[in-house]
């Protein structure tokens, strides 16, 4: 067994060596952390000469004694930290000549004599502490000869010592060294030992040597952090711009207010990579501050007090690869508007946390972020977001639109082009034939139907469809086929638009593979969009092959169509085929001869109403002339012949020539015209105007 743990167990003794016979433990890790013994006896580990690491920490152990580590020559780390230790005696570690590790810290230590550690030759880490009543701390005299190999040495002083080196002799290497305490003052500022120091940290009020702050006397340090109460520390000295080689600085609670000097304290800093200021007390931070650090890579921020930030103060920092802000309270003024413009537009330096930090503001603590942006935010910015805004909901829209409803909005742009088209007076782009009759006009469509078929049963209608019913039979329809009708150079949707528009009817061929094409499903749907704008406008389904309703109830349009109309099955026996397309015929003329049997209805209803209005005409004005008579005189027939027949004959003003008119009448020659002798002449002038117009009609029309 080499390692025994053994750790709040709650020892209060431990006698591993009593009465073992001479027996020798081959232990080389024993750990009694946290028990409750009190002592440390003589000789209480000799059995156990392979020992390495001894941990006594977190005990209650007050005394050591006489040779209590004896034995032990091959021991390099003792942890004795948080213990009750008040006293170390020159015999306490006589025996322990290759320790490495010595932790005496958590300890109210009162006295150490002269000489206590001269015998660990090969100390690397020295933990001391709590030195309560030890005002004087004399390292020569604990040594004697400094550890040579030594790379940590941590002092607690609690209140306070003064450290005195006088002729100590300087170690081999670099080491770190850790002091706390409120008051750490020393002796011999230039002492040797002192160069050796590679990284320092302190925790105190007071870090002096003669009045002087005491850190530029560490002139080799890589890292220095202080930190405490020490805005009591005079100031006037610090002369951290001396420390050339310091790669790590960080400053805690220190305090600048009255130091004069304040925009030289970082210069000359070329190598120094990490700067933390936390609670300096410096109210601002300007670019001549920063001119040395070429090096910078990370600057870190906590102030609980009104700091500025100068515009500029980032671009002498070439290096600078972070930016962290813990705390800063800036002020709520547009003049820190280039943090905001700085740290958006950076692109080597990482800001971090920048979206926490507070601002003042009438005596209140807002969001720094927000309320620059509230504040300082132009109009074109502002215009530029919503621009930015309103084109991602644009695309954003769109992008859904045309996943779920793609092709209703093709359909209804086009049905609005054409309401447009319609409203204001633009050419219809639907071509209709139409013919006029008299006092009327009969509308007729260009296609009697328009034909929807994939391209799988194009071969189909060809072969069989058209030559049936545009060649075959009576009445002869007249079919729209996209392959045949379609306008070249026209865009395919205007196309089936116009075509659909300028049908009578759809017909739609129902097959599976027409099921999957895309511009099937739109014919389909621009002929229901049609369907309810026209109700006159029929939709004619004809299924070329079975479709069982499970299939079709994935297609929820087709499916209601189905469900609501009577359609047509191709038959597959030759000899129920002449029915069908017997059917298919009466379905498609069916409403062709109601339009046109319709508008002739119309129009000998007009002209009979016409033709009621035009005698009742002629009769009065044939009395009103008479004045009573049965006959008309020659004097009333020539007023009656230039006030309602001027603008229909010539020469009405010559008294010759509308007597030679009255004697052409006059059949029974007794020098007056009767009522139905007027009507002859009214005859002769209707088919006279009725000739001339057609002659115009027939010119027109060449």
């Amino acid at each position: 067994m080499q390692a025994l743990q053994m750790a709040y167990m709650m020892l209060t003794e431990a006698p591993f060596c009593v009465a073992t016979n001479r027996t020798v433990w081959s232990l080389t890790l024993l750990d009694l952390t946290g028990n409750s013994i009190s002592e440390v006896g003589g000789d209480q580990f000799a059995c156990m000469p392979f020992l390495e690491q001894l941990s006594l920490s977190y005990n209650t152990i007050k005394t050591l004694q006489l040779n209590a580590f004896r034995g032990l020559h091959r021991l390099k780390v003792l942890k004795l930290d948080s213990n009750k230790i008040s006293q170390l005696t020159v015999k306490n570690f006589r025996s322990l000549m290759a320790l490495e590790v010595l932790l005496i810290n958590n300890n109210v230590i009162e006295t150490i004599e002269d000489g206590t550690f001269q015998d660990q030759r090969e100390l690397r880490e020295l933990s001391l502490g709590r030195l309560e009543y030890i005002y004087e701390l004399h390292l020569n005299r604990i040594f004697y000869v400094f550890p040579p190999k030594i790379q940590r040495l941590s002092v607690d002083a609690h209140y306070g010592t003064t450290f005195n080196l006088e002729q100590t002799s300087q170690p081999e290497g670099t080491f770190v060294l850790e002091l706390n305490g409120d008051r750490l003052d020393f002796e011999d500022c230039n002492n040797p030992v002192l160069k050796a120091v590679r990284e320092l940290k302190v925790i105190c009020k007071l870090f002096i040597c003669k009045y002087n702050f005491m850190a530029p006397y560490f002139p080799n340090l890589e890292s220095f952090e202080i930190s405490g109460g020490a805005e009591q520390a005079p100031l006037r000295n610090v002369k951290i711009s001396t420390l050339h080689h310091l790669k790590r600085l960080k400053l805690i609670n220190l305090s600048f207010w009255n130091y004069t000097e304040t925009g030289s304290v970082f210069w000359n800093l070329t190598k120094l990579q990490t700067l933390v200021l936390v609670n300096c007390h410096l109210s601002f931070l300007t670019e001549s501050m920063f001119k040395d650090l070429m090096s910078l890579q990370l600057l870190r921020l906590y102030s609980n007090s009104p700091l500025v930030l100068i515009d500029g103060v980032f671009e002498v920092l070439p290096a600078l690869t972070a930016f962290v802000l813990d705390r800063v309270d800036f002020q709520c003024s547009c003049g820190n508007g280039w943090i905001l413009d700085w740290a958006e537009s950076t692109e080597k330096v990482q800001v971090i946390f920048l979206q926490k930090q507070k601002c003042v503001w009438h005596y209140e603590i807002l969001n720094f972020l927000e309320t620059m942006e509230k504040l300082c935010q132009t109009d074109v910015q502002y215009i530029c977001y919503v621009a930015t805004a309103g084109c991602i909901c644009v695309l954003l829209s769109a992008a859904v639109g045309y996943r779920f409803a793609r092709w209703p909005s093709v359909v209804l742009f086009f049905r609005l082009r054409g309401w447009v088209a319609r409203r204001f007076g633009r050419q219809w782009h639907r071509r209709r034939r139409r013919v006029e009759v008299a006092y009327g006009e009969i509308e007729e469509m260009q296609y009697d139907a328009f034909v929807s078929f994939c391209s799988r049963d194009e071969a189909w209608v060809l072969g069989e469809m058209a030559p049936r019913l545009e060649e075959q039979g009576n009445p002869r329809l007249r079919l729209c086929l996209h392959n045949r009708d379609f306008e070249v150079g026209k865009h395919i949707m205007d196309n089936i638009t116009e075509s659909i528009y300028s049908s009578q009817c759809t017909i739609c061929l129902i097959s599976r593979r027409y099921l999957r094409s895309d511009w099937c499903s739109l014919e389909m749907r621009v002929a229901t969009h049609r369907q309810l704008e026209n109700q006159k406008h029929r939709l004619i389904l004809i299924f070329l092959e079975h479709i069982s309703p499970f299939e079709l109830s994935a297609f929820h349009r087709l499916a209601k169509l189905v469900r609501s109309r009577t359609y047509l099955d191709w038959p597959e026996d030759e000899g129920d085929r002449v029915h069908f397309w017997d059917r298919l015929r009466r379905n498609i003329a069916e409403e062709d001869t109601k339009r046109q049997e319709g508008a002739k209805e119309k129009f000998v209803t007009k002209l009979v109403t016409n033709m009621e209005g035009a005698i009742k005409t002629v009769v009065m004005q044939f009395l009103s002339s008479a004045r009573g008579k049965e006959s008309l005189g020659g004097k009333n027939f020539q007023k009656l012949v230039q006030s309602q027949l001027g603008n229909i004959l010539s020469d009405t003003d010559s008294s010759s020539a509308v007597k030679d008119m009255m004697k052409g009448l006059d059949d029974n020659q007794d020098g007056k015209v009767s009522f139905q002798e007027y009507l002859t002449l009214v005859g002769y002038l209707a088919n006279s105007l009725s000739e001339q117009k057609t002659q115009s009609a027939a010119a027109s029309g060449q």
